[in-house]
């Protein structure tokens, strides 16, 4: 092959070589064309759809508040669900049944909605003998009480393991109030005795009733869920001064009667009422009887075995014996003579005999009785 022939050869293949090149290069921009529109097509649908979806979807914000655990965390959120509970679950935020939220999680969702979370707890409430299961988000043992509607007074006692709920299951309110309270208590009035000559001996005179004190206690009374729990005395007060009872003791002797004197039965058989009222040696009377006399003594066997009076009293000087018809049992009455020769003084109507009839009166003497015999006596029935 001549040198010319192989230049023409080399020419040709040469080109070849160039077409090819051409048609490689014409290819590559044709797929560089292709993946630069299929890229731009997949940007303008990427567009398009995030435009359409942001158009769509609503901005939420969610806050989540556990005082329990000391957190407090608030997002914003995009959501195309229809309802909050759609919206949480979307965004992974669980409500388990202890908390609270401040909407309804079934409610639809609205732009801009603000949902408020409060992890909760549930705690038993005592308070006296009832108790009651509760929810509460309060960490603070007081706050959570008020939450749960219990409000503590001001000297109410709460029982709790520690001071926040994270750390108790139970909680104890103590209801405590203070008030005062003012009591009477009476001061016994005493008994004082004086001498009095003129009065007989055994007889006795009330001469001042006397009267109880009154003493006004204060106390200033604790209680605990109603019941009393303490009691101190805060203040004491005499209110009323105490005043004792005076009683006048006779000490004159008695006058006794000449021995073995009688009168007769005129003065047993009628009354000679002579006056309605007046006074005698100081005291009132009512009535004014003439009767007669006799006396006994206190001796069981002259008084068929007894010691006691019919009402039930020792036999003894200043009882005497009368009809009840005449002069009514458990009077007073002052026994004199008419003319002032004698005097048996006050005495007690309180016992009865079988000879004592009508306008009658037996007095008790005692170990003179027998020298007695039978007087007339004027008898005061007393007021």
């Amino acid at each position: 092959m001549t040198t010319q022939e192989m230049t023409k050869q080399e020419m040709i293949m040469n080109l070849r070589e160039k077409r090819e090149e051409k048609k490689k290069a014409k290819l590559k921009a044709k797929h560089r064309r292709c993946t630069i529109a299929i890229i731009t097509l997949v940007a303008m649908m990427t567009v398009i759809f995030g435009t359409v979806y942001s158009a769509s979807a609503k901005e939420i914000t969610i806050t989540e508040i556990n005082e329990f655990a000391g957190t407090n965390e608030t997002k914003t959120v995009k959501t195309r669900s229809e309802s909050v509970e759609g919206a949480l679950e979307e965004h992974g935020v669980n409500v388990s049944d202890t908390d609270k939220i401040n909407v309804s999680t079934e409610k639809p969702v609205e732009d801009n909605e603000n949902i408020v979370i409060k992890r909760g707890k549930r705690v038993t409430i005592k308070v006296g003998e009832s108790e009651e299961v509760v929810t509460v988000t309060k960490a603070d043992v007081k706050d959570a009480l008020v939450e749960a509607g219990y409000i503590p007074g001001e000297y109410d006692q709460i029982s709790a393991n520690g001071d926040t709920v994270a750390s108790s299951d139970t909680i104890q309110l103590v209801s405590v109030s203070h008030t005062d309270e003012t009591e009477t208590e009476v001061i016994p009035k005493g008994v004082e005795y004086v001498d009095d000559a003129t009065l007989i001996k055994g007889q006795e005179k009330v001469v001042d009733e006397g009267q109880d004190g009154v003493k006004t206690i204060t106390y200033k009374v604790t209680y605990q869920d109603g019941q009393e729990a303490t009691r101190e005395v805060i203040d004491e007060q005499v209110t009323t001064e105490m005043r004792n009872k005076v009683i006048a003791k006779g000490t004159m002797e008695p006058t006794p009667a000449p021995k073995n004197t009688t009168v007769k039965d005129t003065f047993a058989t009628k009354s000679t009422v002579s006056d309605n009222g007046g006074t005698v040696n100081g005291y009132k009377y009512k009535k004014k009887i003439t009767m007669t006399a006799t006396a006994y003594s206190t001796s069981p066997s002259e008084n068929g075995g007894y010691t006691v009076s019919a009402m039930g009293n020792p036999l003894g000087y200043g009882i005497v014996a009368v009809d009840p018809s005449v002069v009514p049992l458990g009077s007073k009455v002052y026994v004199t003579s008419a003319d002032g020769s004698w005097s048996y003084g006050v005495a007690s109507a309180e016992d009865t005999g079988g000879a004592i009839k009508g306008n009658k009166i037996d007095l008790c003497y005692g170990s003179n009785a027998n020298d007695f015999g039978r007087r007339s006596c004027v008898v005061y029935i007393l007021e």
